[in-house]
């Protein structure tokens, strides 16, 4: 077997400096042998690796709405721009843990990033937007509620489109 180099000398008409591009592929494509069967594979075994089919969610990812900041999980606010709200904290949620609790008008739960939201939730208020008194906490005048709870499925959804589509190399992210 020659080498490319070899091969591309060899063809009538060579100049160096301009060889077509149509004959740059054939020549290429005699060196390249086509992929002929299909290996199963460990996600982590795959990196780098071409994908055989499309890689599909078996679940949410995450399962849950979740604190995209650490802050104050609460009901979206009613109240006029002009004046302060105070809530009362009624506990904490943890990255990837669920306050068990029911959060009722007037109370809050502290969150941390990645945190599950509460039950009766809708909005986060990021910690740097509140004063904190203990287990009272006041939401300054004309705050705006964040948006910074992030939804279900977020990153791939069960049986959604796929995370990562056939003929593609699986990145690094995926492994």
């Amino acid at each position: 077997m020659s080498t490319l180099k070899q091969a591309i000398s060899c063809v009538s008409g060579y100049d160096p400096d301009a060889l077509p591009v149509a004959k740059a592929n054939e020549v290429i494509r005699s060196f390249v042998n086509p992929v002929s069967g299909v290996e199963k594979l460990r996600v982590r075994a795959a990196l780098g690796r071409v994908l055989a089919k499309d890689v599909v969610s078996p679940i949410n990812v995450p399962s849950h709405d979740n604190s995209a900041m650490d802050g104050y999980a609460v009901r979206k606010r009613r109240s006029r721009r002009g004046e302060p709200v105070a809530l009362t904290e009624i506990g904490t949620a943890y990255a990837g843990r669920e306050f068990t609790g029911e959060v009722k008008r007037g109370e809050c739960v502290r969150v941390m990033t990645g945190a599950v939201m509460p039950k009766n939730t809708d909005t986060v208020i990021i910690q740097e937007a509140v004063t904190a008194n203990g287990k009272r906490i006041t939401i300054r005048p004309g705050r705006s509620p964040d948006r910074t709870a992030g939804s279900r499925a977020k990153i791939c959804r069960k049986a959604g489109p796929p995370f990562t589509p056939d003929g593609c190399c699986a990145p690094p992210i995926s492994a």
